[in-house]
């Protein structure tokens, strides 16, 4: 009988992973949130999505940070992704994510891992107890088991799942359905996570479809259901971040940022790759440098035995492993696919295809420990996870000097004294006193923080004279001020002082073609992230400017009818005429409704797949 495998899998897998993490899951001194971007970027903008949730709003754009921006246009905020929907719905606790939350969050991002190449190993053949190694091997050690950004690993859990489709579809097994499947785990890849790991698990997938089609002309229709159903689901994040990467700046690893148009140089790819000294850390427990691609000697020995048999499937998974390292290494020639290949340049870090190489180990030793005996293939399970607990990743106590829940702790009262002022402002925080990224993390809006990237037109005026009053930057946070107008109003019991200007006021303000006999007035009435409602009293017709940043789907209304949005020095402005008006801004972008659209379509059609088609039949399991 083999009804109870797979629950028996799930809950056996949720305790190894929940053991193998127990510094997250049982102790209240150890954290993964303490790492750098973790506790500067990724924590702040969860918090900010889930205080938006729980208000009733999508978090579509962050005010937040630099005067403003997309969120689901950055991507890895993660806004995209299904999965952190259901975080970002949890209870709060004083405005954030409850730090155990987060723990099971990051562990349950490995768990679903395991699962899923524990699914991919029992599809192939492979036992329940050498499945249970395969999801073992992929979750707990090397790339999944070691990365601690949760929107990369959210990108590398579907790999077996566009594996076991692809796998399915060469078997013959339904291949149209399968394709259909395939392509949907391929975009669910791309929703709201980091691009790199799933643009190369795209490339190298399709490049098996290729050799797919060749040597069997006749799946070239499931192929090009893979190619359109991944394009389609993937929508929701693919065009919200090409229209971010037109009218964006990014910093890439270069000696210069990045430029809308610009290619990510080469140099940056051989940077961050795998070295060919490091291969043996795939082996052996040892250093790389952006990766960590430990396997270990149990998971590649049986691999090795698998491929001894030379089955088909055994050869396509050999196969994508080779392609795997080929890109990690960035062995010639990966030079002509950076150079040709569209969207290989902006996934930087080729170490980071590691994840589909310990993907495909972690298959092959499923079916390697298949061919032992059931004692022997515990006793390979068991030595597994020897091997991972002995190079278990290390995390950072919540104590350590200078960590960001101390840093935080101390720094409250500044934010409190902030958060007083009844008033539109923003603020400067001294990023080397606060590092992390306080405006999300508090909802405050802060011109500043330590993005990857922003907005082309608030990065042109940075530095400039006028920019403060622009944006309304009224307060500064540091040990000094930074022009002689500010004045101190408050002392923090830690040192830290803030600063004001009093020469800022709230950013609203007008301008006129011509000289107006009296001044202008304006009133903020309310401020939401996707929607600001101010009122005005122009003496002269002219033009109603606000310091918030002009950007493709903000809309403008003028006593609710709707005018062009107008820029005026990066932020946004609408023509009104003299008198009193409501003016309304809404964030409504196009990107995002059509890409939801899209992505609803291909998950229609994905499944009419496999209802018009119908359920095939499942392989016999040991």
């Amino acid at each position: 009988m083999t009804h109870w495998r797979t629950p028996a899998a799930l809950a056996i897998l949720l305790v190894l992973t929940a053991g193998f993490y127990w510094k997250l899951t049982l102790s209240r001194e150890w954290t993964v949130f303490e790492a750098y971007d973790l506790g500067v970027q990724v924590r702040p903008w969860l918090d900010y999505s889930a205080r938006e949730l729980h208000a009733g709003r999508i978090p579509l754009w962050d005010p937040n940070e630099w005067g403003g921006q997309t969120l689901i246009g950055q991507v890895q905020p993660g806004v995209a992704n299904p999965l952190n929907w259901i975080l970002f719905a949890l209870p709060l606790r004083d405005g954030h994510i409850p730090i155990e939350t987060l723990h099971w969050y990051w562990v349950l991002i490995h768990w679903l891992g395991a699962v899923f190449a524990y699914a991919l190993c029992r599809d192939l053949g492979a036992g329940f107890v050498p499945s249970l190694l395969g999801g073992s091997v992929f979750a707990l050690a090397g790339f999944v088991g070691h990365t601690d950004w949760p929107q990369v690993l959210l990108g590398a859990i579907w790999i077996p799942v566009v594996l076991l489709f692809f796998l399915r579809a060469a078997r013959g097994r339904q291949p149209v359905a399968s394709a259909a499947s395939c392509g949907a785990a391929m975009g669910f890849a791309f929703l709201g996570t980091h691009h790199v790991v799933p643009t190369f698990t795209a490339l190298l997938v399709t490049a098996l479809w290729i050799a797919l089609v060749i040597a069997r002309p006749r799946l070239a229709l499931a192929f090009g259901i893979f190619l359109a159903i991944t394009a389609l689901v993937a929508s929701l994040q693919v065009l919200p971040a090409m229209e971010y990467a037109q009218r964006a700046i990014r910093w890439a690893g270069g000696p210069e940022p990045t430029l809308p148009g610009q290619r990510v140089p080469f140099s940056v790819h051989a940077e961050y790759s795998l070295k060919w000294h490091e291969l043996s850390a795939i082996l052996l427990p040892g250093r790389a440098t952006h990766v960590n691609p430990f396997a270990g000697i149990t998971a590649c020995a049986l691999a090795a035995w698998a491929l001894w048999r030379r089955k088909q499937q055994q050869l396509w998974l050999a196969g994508l492993a080779a392609a795997a390292l080929w890109i990690a290494l960035v062995a010639p020639p990966y030079w002509l696919i950076w150079r040709f290949v569209p969207m290989i340049e902006k996934a930087r870090e080729p170490a980071f295809a590691v994840a589909i190489l310990q993907a495909a180990i972690a298959a092959l030793a499923a079916l390697g420990a298949s061919r032992l005996p059931r004692w022997a293939a515990t006793v390979a399970l068991l030595t597994f996870l020897g091997e991972a607990v002995y190079t278990a990743p290390r995390l950072s106590r919540f104590d350590r000097p200078g960590s960001y829940t101390r840093m935080q702790r101390d720094q409250a009262d500044v934010i409190e004294f902030l958060k007083r002022d009844p008033l539109w402002f923003r603020v400067d925080f001294d990023d080397s006193l606060v590092p992390y990224n306080a405006g999300d993390l508090y909802g405050i809006e802060q011109f500043g923080g330590a993005v990857s990237s922003m907005p082309l037109r608030v990065h042109r005026v940075l530095g400039h004279e006028e920019t403060p009053k622009t944006y309304g930057i009224r307060y500064r946070v540091a040990l000094s001020p930074s022009n002689p107008a500010q004045v101190p109003v408050f002392r923090s019991a830690h040192g830290l002082t803030v600063f004001r200007d009093p020469r800022i006021a709230e950013p609203m303000w007008s301008f006129h073609e011509a000289p107006c006999p009296a001044n202008d007035r304006f009133r903020l009435l309310s401020r939401e992230p996707s929607k600001v409602v101010i009122e005005t009293e122009m003496a002269c017709g002219g033009l109603a400017i606000v310091g918030d940043p002009f950007y493709p789907g903000w809309r403008a209304y003028v006593d609710g009818l709707r005018v062009p949005l107008q820029e005026v020095d990066g932020v946004r402005a609408v023509r009104a005429t003299a008198g009193n008006h409501r003016i309304e801004f809404r964030y409504r972008p196009m990107s995002v409704y059509l890409g939801f659209g899209l992505t609803l379509l291909g998950l229609i059609a994905a499944a009419a797949a496999q209802r018009w088609i119908g359920p095939s039949p499942s392989p016999r399991l040991k």
